[in-house]
């Protein structure tokens, strides 16, 4: 069993066993002792009853719920990772308080992992200055009012953006389901022409969380949008301590094809996996359309990388189990394809390691 996954291995926050003490769950993104985690994602956002009606989304505060089905099923598959991307828990506007509603989501949503054996990633999506509606620029589904990339031209939502990401860990990072904590899903500040913002908020954040030990450890992913081709960027901006989380969605022309284009897998166009120069890098994103083609073949190949390379891995995505968001969304969720359920249950059969209560 890793390190930090005993009752005895929760040292006090304050107590420094070594010059920069590891978190007690660091050690499942060793990639030296080969991939640790294998598992989903699942995404929420918060309900607009405006814009979603009462019930597409679900009663709220967040959306689509994550059924009880779906995560037991997650589970029975041989998972051990449910990674959550979702709101963080300071309000999107000032002043940037804490949402005691999201704060009890996420508390039990943890809650929730622990009890069907499965560690989770809580991946920040919004919070302040950003909505979830940054991920949809120039879309018109959505009224132009809830859209806010804001955070990358105010330093004020800046600071309270790495002020959340710092309570996030102190808040639930003890918490023995928490695999960690990512500050942020996704950054596309070099997208809006601000490719200077990220670097030196993922600097602070690592400067706040200096000689700490949450429990859990740091998460940063790169620039444009979790790219791998930013990590060598990232990694200098914050040193050689946080974990870097990719996602892979190589290659793109396969796994996000134009319209209703039947685009094969190329292996020789998929991307190599993270070097070994950088560290400790997972891939919490990678996944293609139910309806592709060589879906399996695409399935197997990305994971037999990812296993080679000792990388923790989700796939995009496993259903929520909410019949009316899934019957109109659901075009990525891999879990109700029988044959890419099949090579997800292969892989995950590889896990070994689950939380534990302290």
């Amino acid at each position: 069993m890793a390190a930090g996954l005993s009752a005895g291995a929760f040292a006090p926050s304050g107590l420094r066993l070594t010059s920069r003490p590891a978190s007690s769950r660091e050690s499942l993104w060793r990639r030296e002792d080969g991939s640790h985690l294998r598992g989903a994602v699942f995404v929420q956002r918060q309900v607009y009853p405006e814009l979603d009606g009462p019930s597409f989304l679900g009663p709220g505060p967040l959306g689509s719920p994550v059924t009880d089905a779906a995560l037991d099923s997650l589970a029975e598959a041989g998972a051990n990772l449910a990674s959550w991307s979702g709101p963080g828990p300071f309000s999107e506007t000032a002043p940037f308080e804490v949402d005691p509603v999201i704060e009890d989501h996420i508390a039990t949503w943890l809650d929730r992992c622990l009890t069907r054996g499965l560690f989770t990633t809580l991946c920040l999506r919004s919070g302040p200055g950003r909505s979830a509606f940054a991920f949809h620029p120039e879309e018109s589904w959505y009224p132009a009012r809830l859209y806010d990339d804001s955070l990358w031209r105010d330093e004020d939502k800046q600071a309270a953006w790495i002020r959340m990401v710092v309570w996030t860990l102190e808040r639930f990072g003890a918490h023995p389901a928490c695999a960690g904590v990512l500050a942020m899903e996704e950054p596309n500040g070099v997208e809006l022409g601000r490719p200077e913002v990220w670097p030196r908020m993922a600097r602070e954040i690592m400067e706040a969380c200096e000689g700490r030990n949450f429990g859990a450890p740091l998460l940063l992913s790169p620039d444009r949008w979790a790219r791998l081709e930013e990590a060598d960027a990232l990694r200098e901006a914050a040193g050689p301590a946080p974990v870097l989380i990719t996602h892979d969605y190589s290659p793109w022309r396969y796994t996000h094809p134009n319209g209703a284009a039947q685009i094969r897998f190329d292996r020789k166009s998929a991307s190599q996996a993270p070097a070994r120069r950088l560290g400790a890098v997972g891939v919490l994103e990678f996944g293609a359309p139910a309806s592709a083609p060589d879906l399996t073949d695409y399935l197997q190949h990305r994971i037999d990388a990812y296993e080679a390379a000792g990388l923790n891995w989700a796939v995009f995505r496993w259903t929520s189990g909410w019949t009316e968001y899934e019957q109109a969304e659901g075009g990525r969720a891999l879990s109700e394809v029988p044959g890419a359920l099949a090579v997800l249950r292969t892989g995950f059969a590889a896990n070994t390691v689950r939380p534990t209560r302290s």
